[in-house]
């Protein structure tokens, strides 16, 4: 229920985009294809991210009261969902939500690695391994990265 319950809020936050809400973001889906070696054989493994940005304003406390306030720059909450699917057919196989909070100058890349991919936050990263189908994170960076796995339920 509570997979049901994440995946829906998702769906529901993106829908509601072009809603009016200044500060909000979605790009454009990524879809990559990787090879892993599992007992001496290639297998392939499909991977589709889906980024929203939310903008928070802030106002200038040297301004309060004021009719036109000027904005204080405030760093993006970057929401990532990624979609793996393991044996290729249409429907994905398990799903992590990634967030972090980000700026205009944060550089998001996602690598193979021989057990699956590697996601980058500027310095930051995190490790993804899909025989195991788990994700690795250093110490350093477990307060940076939040992260919410879940799979698909038929």
């Amino acid at each position: 229920m509570k997979t049901i319950l994440t995946l829906f809020s998702f769906l529901t936050l993106t829908a509601f985009v072009g809603y009016g809400q200044d500060g909000v973001m979605n790009a454009t889906q990524e879809l990559k294809t990787y090879t892993v070696s599992e007992n001496g054989k290639e297998k392939e493994f499909s991977v589709k991210v889906m980024e929203h940005r939310n903008y928070a304003m802030k106002l200038n406390k040297k301004d309060k009261g004021m009719v036109n306030q000027d904005r204080k720059s405030v760093p993006a909450f970057v929401t990532k969902l990624i979609a793996i699917d393991y044996d290729m057919d249409t429907a994905y196989d398990s799903y992590t939500m990634l967030k972090y909070k980000g700026s205009d100058k944060n550089a998001f890349e996602m690598s193979p690695t021989d057990e699956g991919f590697e996601i980058r936050v500027d310095d930051r990263k995190m490790r993804y391994n899909v025989l195991d189908d788990m994700y690795y994170i250093k110490d350093k960076n477990k307060d940076f990265f939040i992260i919410e796995e879940f799979t698909a339920t038929p």
